[in-house]
């Protein structure tokens, strides 16, 4: 179901339908609302530079594989930024991992298979994936821009497919990811983010060395090298030991006492003080409960809703940075505080929060927008990412299971 609007904002109803919708209709809806496009681009597949074709498809692909539309409906509301209309036929490599993960929840592992063939054909030699490519067209792959926490969510994706398939189709496309996520650790035991920057709009770099340590690059890694060690006994015996050094920096570096939450990151041998919504408080909550820490993943929320609050429309949510970044609503990023509180026990709370968010699929239509106003980066346009969390953390609420990040340390 969508909804035909024009506006730069969207405002919170205080009465009406979509003042307390639904939670099952509009997970129905939402479902329903993915698009999934066969990958078929035409001609050689090349980089941001045009320079060069891109070294991929270690295995071809099928003529049935698939991906997801990051951007399906990138008009539908006014305001955007020139050239946003282009994304309407991209696909975000970590939206089709995503979408492997939810696809494999609702047990269509044929259709997950098909989106997990075109990330096998577009993996690097070095294992690694780049940021978005375009699902038919020119080939354009951002094939040079290369970030740990896309490769992770990959890996986790494939580890999870393997596991409910008990087919070993994308072993060798799992094992070189963890390969190359496992090379990416520092010295302290830190995965560095990768290679390749935009210098502005017109101007990439894909030489640029990405050293640094972003704390939510760790909290995927982590999980995912959890999970390639859950499908595959040899990995379980490869990563034992990274991801004990991977747990022991997350805890001496990044985690904050006094302050109870994680950093931002850590850079150039310092730490990055800053507060990032997911690393700090959603995601990093999800990560303590895994350790079997929910004291800690209760201050994480208690520092997000200290430091993170932010109103927009009507909308009460939270904000991407503390302190710097758009005043922005990120919504994938609130949506994880659903499945904190629910993992904590705190059902009710729980569900109170998700209750703003189906409220924002009503107003909004479906796909459910990234940001409920137009920022830099946080779009006022319907999006895969946000809708595939809404629909991962409403079956969990629903009492359908958890399938996500539901990996536990030893």
């Amino acid at each position: 179901m969508t909804v035909s609007a024009c506006a730069t904002a969207l405002h919170r109803p205080p009465d009406g339908p979509c003042a307390g919708a639904d939670p099952a209709t509009w997970l129905e809806y939402a479902a329903r609302s993915l698009t999934f496009a066969a990958w078929q681009p035409r001609g050689p597949t090349y980089d941001q530079t045009g320079r060069a074709p891109v070294a991929v498809a270690v295995r071809a692909p099928p003529s049935d594989a698939l991906a997801v539309l990051s951007y399906p409906d990138p008009a539908r509301f006014a305001g955007g930024p020139d050239g946003f209309e282009r994304l309407a036929r991209r696909s975000f490599v970590y939206d089709d991992a995503l979408a492997i993960v939810w696809l494999v929840a609702r047990d269509d592992l044929d259709r997950a298979r098909r989106v997990a063939d075109t990330l096998a054909a577009l993996q690097r030699p070095d294992g690694a994936w780049g940021f978005s490519f375009a699902v038919d067209g020119d080939g354009f792959y951002n094939a040079a821009y290369v970030r740990a926490g896309t490769v992770a969510w990959v890996a986790y994706a494939l580890s999870i497919w393997q596991r409910a398939a008990g087919d070993r189709r994308f072993a060798s496309s799992l094992g070189r990811a963890v390969d190359w996520l496992v090379a990416q650790a520092g010295p302290e035991g830190l995965v560095r983010a990768g290679r390749g920057r935009w210098v502005d709009r017109e101007t990439f770099d894909p030489d640029w060395p990405a050293d640094f340590a972003a704390t939510e690059h760790q909290i995927d890694a982590w999980f995912a090298l959890r999970a390639a060690a859950r499908a595959d006994p040899e990995l379980a015996a490869a990563v034992a030991v990274p991801i004990g050094r991977l747990e022991a920096a997350i805890d001496d570096v990044l985690w904050s006492d006094g302050e109870g939450r994680y950093l931002q990151g850590w850079s150039a041998g310092r730490r990055d003080g800053g507060s990032a919504l997911d690393a700090a408080g959603t995601w990093a909550a999800l990560y303590d409960l895994a350790r079997g820490r929910p004291h800690r993943a209760r201050r994480a929320l208690d520092w997000i809703a200290t430091h993170h609050t932010i109103e927009v429309g009507g909308w009460r949510g939270y904000r991407p940075y503390a302190t710097e970044g758009p005043p922005a609503l990120f919504v994938e990023g609130a949506i994880a505080e659903a499945a904190a509180l629910h993992r904590l026990g705190q059902r009710d709370d729980a569900r109170r929060v998700f209750a703003t968010w189906t409220d924002l699929a009503c107003a909004g239509g479906v796909p459910l927008v990234y940001s409920p106003s137009w920022h830099t980066d946080f779009p006022l346009s319907p999006a895969a990412a946000p809708t595939l969390w809404f629909l991962l953390v409403g079956r969990e609420l629903r009492g359908e299971g958890a399938v996500l990040w539901t990996e536990r340390a030893r």
